[in-house]
């Protein structure tokens, strides 16, 4: 049996050792490799089960995206979500007793309440807590939601417009429309929001349908442009979409000259 025999300058030298401070740099990777450790947690549970996820969220937990909704934990691990891949690069780190804040940029793939999703490059921010000998994410804050994939969702968009504006009832057309809405018409006639409402609402017979659909987005921006078929009158049309409070809603919509 080996046994350990420490003589008084063994001593000293373990008590000179343990009084040097932790070098900097040391310390600051020591806080980004836990940062990485822990973001990896995170999108790693992010997944249609969340019993990981359950495992790692504090009770206090809030996260807020990029157009504004916050969900507490027990909202957020209802929410449908899940990242197919992903890549995390500028990480910053500070860790103050028990709390590790940390910002970094993260590249993913997933899908988000059926939405795909390809976030090219975006910012983040966490907070986690230690608690123990283990850490929970506290806090989150998702700054710009990046490319979606809109081939469906636009057409969704442009039919609850238009069946808005079929039904001919301002209010659940003002809840179609952004507050910033605009309206550029082919005869020239422009319209603002309220000026819209207040009787320059189409006036059609039964519900346009759309042809040779373009849609791109970009974080809380769709963009779409069409042919309007409105009885038997094609014309070129453009909408926008601003992604509100995560729905889909018109700021600016313009038509063209009809097609001969």
């Amino acid at each position: 049996m080996m046994r350990t025999r420490f003589t008084v300058f063994s001593l000293f030298a373990l008590a000179f050792v343990a009084a040097v401070p932790t070098a900097p740099g040391l310390a600051a990777d020591r806080n980004t490799d836990l940062a990485r450790e822990l973001i990896d947690r995170f999108y790693d549970a992010l997944a249609p089960d969340s019993t990981a996820l359950a495992g790692f969220l504090g009770d206090s937990f809030q996260i807020i995206g990029s157009d504004g909704p916050r969900l507490d934990r027990s909202e957020y691990l209802k929410f449908p979500k899940a990242i197919t891949d992903y890549e995390v690069s500028d990480i910053v780190s500070r860790n103050d007793g028990d709390i590790l804040t940390v910002t970094f940029t993260i590249t993913y793939h997933g899908q988000f309440r059926s939405r795909q999703r390809a976030v090219p490059g975006l910012p983040r921010l966490a907070v986690f807590r230690q608690a123990g000998a283990s850490w929970q994410l506290v806090a989150f804050a998702a700054l710009g939601t990046g490319i979606n994939d809109v081939t469906v969702e636009s057409g969704k968009a442009l039919a609850r417009f238009f069946e808005a504006l079929a039904g001919g009832q301002p209010e659940r057309i003002r809840a179609a429309l952004s507050p910033d809405f605009q309206i550029q018409a082919s005869n020239g006639k422009g319209f603002v929001l309220e000026e819209y409402l207040s009787g320059n609402l189409p006036d059609w017979q039964k519900m346009p349908t759309v042809q040779d659909l373009v849609a791109t987005s970009f974080s809380n921006t769709m963009v779409t442009r069409y042919v309007l078929k409105v009885d038997q009158t094609l014309a070129p049309a453009m909408t926008v979409f601003q992604r509100i409070n995560g729905e889909w809603r018109v700021a600016a919509h313009g038509t063209f000259a009809a097609k001969k």
